[in-house]
């Protein structure tokens, strides 16, 4: 008792509690072999991931030739006790990860320290995945390509999820982003799918369906709606990705049959992080760091005049090198253990404050989480998912605004001020856009498994996101000077239920058969509530009721989509498996006349390597084929005659909006997929190709109506064909691996080419910033007036009008990655992203020259016409006023960017009374060029939401550099 109050005064009663605890864990689930005779000892160790430095939790440690065990807990560290003393081998496995052994000398009465570095597997075909399936299904058994992305394998600190998906996946692009606080962008899966209804995947969060389109962007909804920031907030950002165990992602219909009538444009479904078993492991982390707004103009005027508008801008600030910048700032705690299988745990906090680069821009961010799992009974397990987040955003007013900083800035002394002076423009910063986003989100998933091959598992899932939209221009605001207040109140409520049952059996030794079947329900209603008012009667702070004049607005809709699902799984000899099944969905957005969707799925994959013929030189192969439907419904109102309510005098009257259509349905994308995964050279170098074909039938276009109908408007008729095929390549290579030193690469590279088969016999039509859609051309098309002879001088111009300049998404990116690990495990990881073949309208420059701005690509013309010398067509067209038109600033979309450069130091337990730590920096989206747009960033978007068809680009600032830095510990 004597030894052991000393020792407990020698290291502290918390670090002897947590040895007791990580010692009862690790009797608790270790077998330990008894020896009769000779000395033994104790090896304790860690496993971390090689790349990051982050400790891995749930590996498999062993001791060849004996029956010892132990299994590491979230700090990544075990305990093994009788270890048999001299020379041993410890091994370390975890499913996605190439396993590891190591030579230990034991000495008797004494502990052996010995540390694994694991690196991931290029191939692992028996890691389970879950999206696509009827339940959980090993790889080799999938015949459709998933992606997949672990956040213990990402090097670089993430800033939200959205940039964890930019360049990291073939076939997946992000763009649409703006450099307001708080901005979201969009998220498209193999380009576009549809040219009406939104291209944005299924979100779902722990096998819960959630909110994936874009927040209401903070507007005027009456009369001139662009008097805000025009930029829009994504429901995925409101996840905390220190939160996130892995992402799943299916993307296309080949792999997206199980979700029906919404999932064409595929699904992303993220896994969060779960409680481990064992004493509570604490892990924090402290975030640091700045934004700044790079080059996005000419090299004279390299922020368009942004510069006195910027935070510490114009050499204000104290960082040497940063033009601009503005701090950014957060904390995340995390705990989780849990008593044995029975009862796991996880909870979590995350604070974070991020300025943005514009004066009156901050993002505030609340997030909390509580993850349980645990078993009531003893053929039941209940797992509960909760997460709430509030954010507080505050944004600059940007965009074509005419009452916005960006715009009159661009446009110097030919403003809506007549005045380039700083001080003039800034008075449009009195305006105040505040945003309010309350979101949660709940489910809890019961799995009965009353025998060993039954199991059933019943999901509700609830999520709300609720906003406040506050826009007020005060008393004395320069274009409004009585001033003018709207306060919106908006909300999405889904509530989604998700019922699985499997079966397994055998057919004779050989043939094992996996029957899935199951619904899914999901009502969702979105409904907002607009107030307005204007010409206060004094300057103190208003509020809806101040005005003299007033308006509201009110929506409200509602969607239910229902489905019945059924596949079936059968194996052969471990190697060979077909699945077959389909879905049966109704919606409420259907026409009354249309009746149930069915989607049918096939799918096939082959384990060559498994068979006796090939070669272990040759690796790990699998092939795989799918061919399978999926669909899209349209807007809650499409299929249902409309009017519109309108004043008439002092009486109240209608007017036609909506013919309606009662033989409306979704759209219906079929899709072949095609591919293989092979692992080569001892699992170093991994190859993931697939080739993807995908038709859309039915494709829901705007029909004119007949005037004598009495209604004006268009009308959606699922009338049009499109199509579009691609490839997608991953290839990654450990080039060096030892123990000391580490050199590995990959690349991802993939194409898209779109065709629009057939407009069903309506006329070509326009979906916005110079996008149309044109039967035998890209969907969509960028259109308008292209110069023959830009170059040339001294000679009249040559062009011609609504000219198909190309695609408006890109036909081809490759992105790729080097990491290097050094000395202490220290690591180095670059990866950047190359994208072209897409063609994007620029506004800006033609809205500035048109009003005769001395806007910087034209100041070579403009020193030319002074010294009387000759000018290009090109600069004939667009840099003198009269001649300017706005389809003459289609450009090529073609750029390179480095996405992020990682530096990842581990600091093992440098820090004292801690089990590890690891410090990282991260610069991300420090470098961009383009080629063939003078300027701007290619990602950007203008008004119109990120989710636009067809994105274009106006006075909006690009998305900053972010310099991170960040220390995580372990406890």
């Amino acid at each position: 008792m004597e030894v052991l109050m000393r020792f407990r005064r020698h290291v502290g009663g918390r670090a002897l509690a947590a040895l007791v605890a990580a010692l009862a864990v690790g009797s608790s689930i270790t077998p330990v072999a008894t020896e009769a005779q000779g000395a033994l000892g104790t090896v304790r160790g860690t496993v971390t991931n090689s790349g990051t430095g982050a400790p891995l939790a749930n590996v498999q440690i062993a001791i060849p030739g004996t029956t010892l065990g132990a299994i590491t807990n979230a700090s990544g560290t075990f305990t093994l006790a009788s270890v048999p003393v001299g020379n041993q081998i410890a091994r370390a496995r975890l499913i996605g990860y190439q396993p590891l052994d190591k030579p230990i000398v034991v000495t008797a009465g004494a502990i052996t320290t010995v540390t694994f570095a694991l690196t991931v597997s290029a191939l692992s075909l028996d890691e389970l995945v879950i999206t696509g399936t009827g339940g959980s299904a090993r790889k080799r058994e999938v015949g459709n390509s998933i992606a997949q992305i672990k956040l213990a394998d990402i090097p670089e600190v993430p800033t939200n999820v959205t940039n964890l998906l930019s360049g990291r996946l073939a076939g997946v692009t992000v763009g649409g982003g703006v450099g307001n606080a708080g901005s979201g962008a969009a998220i498209r899966l193999r380009g576009t799918t549809s040219v009406s209804l939104t291209n944005q995947p299924l979100i779902f969060i722990d096998g819960v369906r959630t909110r994936s389109d874009e927040y209401p962007r903070n507007g005027i909804f009456t009369g001139t709606t662009q008097r805000g920031a025009n930029s829009s907030s994504s429901p995925l950002n409101d996840i905390n990705p220190d939160d996130i165990d892995r992402i799943e992602i299916v993307k296309g219909a080949a792999a997206a049959t199980l979700y029906g009538t919404d999932a064409a444009a595929g699904v992303i479904q993220i896994f969060t992080k779960r409680g481990v078993g064992g004493a509570a492991k604490w892990q924090v982390r402290f975030n640091g760091g700045v934004s700044s707004l790079r080059k996005f103009g000419t090299d004279s005027v390299p922020l368009l005049y942004m510069d006195p508008f910027l935070r510490n801008g114009e050499g204000t600030g104290f960082i040497p090198g940063l033009d601009n910048y503005a701090a950014r700032y957060g904390t995340s705690i995390q705990v989780s253990g849990g008593s044995g299988e029975n009862l796991k745990y996880l909870l979590s906090t995350n604070i974070d404050n991020t300025d943005g680069v514009l004066p009156n821009d901050k993002d505030r961010k609340y997030q909390v989480r509580a993850n349980l799992d645990f078993q009531p009974m003893k053929k039941l397990a209940m797992n509960w998912s909760s997460a709430y987040t509030n954010n507080l955003i505050d944004q600059t007013r940007a965009g074509n605004n005419a009452q916005g900083l960006t715009l009159n800035a661009f446009r110097q002394d030919r403003n809506y001020f007549g005045n380039a002076n700083p001080d003039t423009i800034r008075q449009v910063l009195q305006q105040q856009l505040a945003t309010n986003i309350d979101r949660l989100i709940m489910g809890v998933t019961g799995t009965f498994t009353p025998f060993t091959r039954f199991s059933s598992r019943f999901t509700v899932g609830f999520d709300r996101a609720a906003l406040e939209n506050r826009n007020v221009r005060p008393f004395g605001f320069p274009a409004a000077p009585f001033g003018v207040i709207q306060n919106q109140r908006w909300s999405n409520v889904t509530l989604s239920t998700d019922w699985v049952n499997n079966y397994d059996f055998n057919l004779g030794s050989s043939v094992k058969v996996t029957a899935s079947a199951g619904t899914q329900y999901v009502n969702s209603q979105v409904g907002d509530v607009v107030a307005l008012s204007q010409n206060f009667a004094t300057p103190s702070d208003p509020t809806v009721a101040s005005g003299a004049i007033r308006n509201a607005d009110e929506n409200r809709q509602r969607i239910i989509t229902g489905g019945a699902f059924g596949t079936v799984l059968f194996g052969v000899k471990n190697r060979y498996f077909v699945t077959v099944g389909g879905r049966l969905d109704g919606n409420s957005a259907f026409g009354q006349d249309f009746g149930l969707q069915f989607y049918p799925k096939i799918n096939a994959s082959w384990v060559v390597s498994d068979e006796s013929f090939w070669k272990e030189k040759y690796g790990t192969l699998k092939l795989r084929g799918a061919l399978g439907s999926a669909g899209r419904a349209p807007g809650a109102f499409a299929a249902v005659r409309t009017y519109s309510p309108i004043p008439w005098g002092s009486a109240s009257a209608v007017r036609p909006l909506n013919l309606g259509n009662a033989e409306l349905g979704p759209e219906r994308t079929t899709e072949v997929e095609l591919g293989f995964d092979q692992s080569l050279f001892s699992g170093r170098t991994s190859v993931d190709f697939t080739y993807f074909n995908a038709t859309t039938t039915d494709a829901l276009f705007s029909v004119r109506s007949v005037p004598s109908e009495g209604f004006l408007n268009t009308t959606l008729r699922n009338v049009g064909e499109m199509q579009k095929s691609g490839v997608e390549l991953a290839l990654n290579h450990d080039i060096i691996t030892r123990e000391k030193f580490g050199l590995k690469a990959g690349i991802n590279f993939s194409t898209n080419v779109s065709n629009v088969v057939s407009l069903g016999g309506a006329p070509a039509f326009s979906v916005g910033n110079s996008g149309w859609v044109v039967e035998g051309k890209p969907a969509a098309v960028v259109r308008g007036k292209l110069i023959r002879n830009p170059d040339a001088r001294g000679v009249a111009p040559d062009t011609v009008s609504n000219y198909d300049f190309g695609p408006s998404q890109p036909t081809r990116i490759i992105g790729g990655n080097v990491d290097i690990r050094g000395w202490k495990n220290i690591r180095l990881s670059v990866r950047g992203e190359y994208q072209g073949g897409a063609f994007m309208e620029e506004q800006a420059s033609f809205a500035a020259l048109s009003r005769s701005v001395l806007f910087p690509t034209c100041f070579d013309a403009f020193r030319n016409i002074a010294a009387g010398q000759p000018i290009t067509v090109r600069e004939t067209l667009t840099c003198i006023p009269a001649n300017v038109r706005s389809d003459m600033f289609i450009f090529k979309a073609d750029f390179f960017r480095i996405r992020d450069i990682s530096l990842t130091v581990p600091l093992g337990k440098l820090i004292p009374r801690t089990a590890s730590s690891t410090f990282v920096f991260s610069a991300q989206n420090i470098f961009r060029s383009n080629f063939g747009m003078p300027l701007f960033d290619p990602e950007m978007t203008n008004n119109d939401s990120f989710n636009a068809v067809v994105r274009g680009i106006n006075e909006q600032i690009p998305a900053p550099a972010v310099f991170l830095m960040s220390l995580r510990i372990s406890y």
